[in-house]
């Protein structure tokens, strides 16, 4: 099957997992290369004040998925197409829950990201997310909050240390599945004909909505169980190898 776009997560995938990752040369080469034959765009959990200056050194030519799924943008001209927000009473009951936990929680917004105060939320919140935790202190908030019917949340893997986890909490419809789906209808494109790319927890169900799915060869094992192919790691370039195999061949 001729596929039409490549939809990749940013952490773990175009580039290592850290707060000041930055791609390799060989990939900007790859994707710039190849977004004159398909669309490429992206589906991050950062917001875009921490994801502009990657936008930057990229040609990306689809529209990309931003804070988990609640923004859609323009990667040319920036223009916001989609925005879902948080509503500050759900914020404000997750943070009951989280305090009775010891989770610290940061509110993110178009602006920035702000320390959780019950008195002083930013406006327009985009989503909220905790403090770094082990994998079972993760899972025990998801479930408490899991109550709350206005509300999605997700795991992703921290940047302070691989091994412990963030949960974002956004939108019911602040996903990268279902951003993915508007991503598609905006290009005309099926989602069948869509390659995903991605490493973590919360890449899993916008795998499961695209035709060939690639896990990279550091993701979860369970993003590796479902994978129609699993690319070498991030830090050998595991997306440049994607490109040249099923677009620039």
């Amino acid at each position: 099957m001729k596929y039409k776009a490549i939809i990749c997560d940013v952490d773990g995938t175009l580039i290592p997992n850290r707060r000041d990752g930055m791609p390799s040369k060989k990939i900007i080469e790859a994707v710039n290369k190849a977004s004159d034959k398909i669309f490429i765009g992206i589906a991050t959990a950062r917001s875009y004040w921490q994801i502009a200056h990657i936008l930057d050194v990229f040609k990306f030519s689809a529209p990309c998925i931003i804070t988990g799924g609640a923004q859609i943008i323009d990667p040319k001209t920036r223009k916001t197409y989609v925005e879902r927000n948080i509503s500050k009473e759900d914020i404000n009951q997750i943070a009951k829950i989280a305090e009775d936990m010891q989770i610290g929680l940061t509110v993110a917004n178009r602006e920035g990201e702000f320390v959780y105060k019950k008195n002083n939320l930013p406006d327009k919140p985009l989503d909220v997310y905790s403090s770094s935790v082990n994998l079972e202190k993760a899972d025990a908030f998801i479930k408490k909050i899991s109550n709350i019917s206005t509300i999605s949340s997700h795991k992703a893997s921290a940047w302070e240390d691989n091994t412990k986890l963030c949960v974002t909490i956004s939108n019911p419809k602040s996903s990268k599945q279902d951003s993915l789906l508007e991503v598609a209808h905006m290009l005309n494109i099926k989602t069948s004909e869509i390659i995903g790319v991605g490493e973590g927890y919360n890449d899993f169900s916008f795998l499961m909505a695209c035709g060939f799915k690639v896990a990279m060869g550091n993701a979860i094992e369970d993003v590796k169980a479902i994978a129609d192919y699993v690319a070498p790691s991030v830090d050998d370039d595991g997306v440049a190898d994607v490109i040249e195999k099923f677009v620039l061949s």
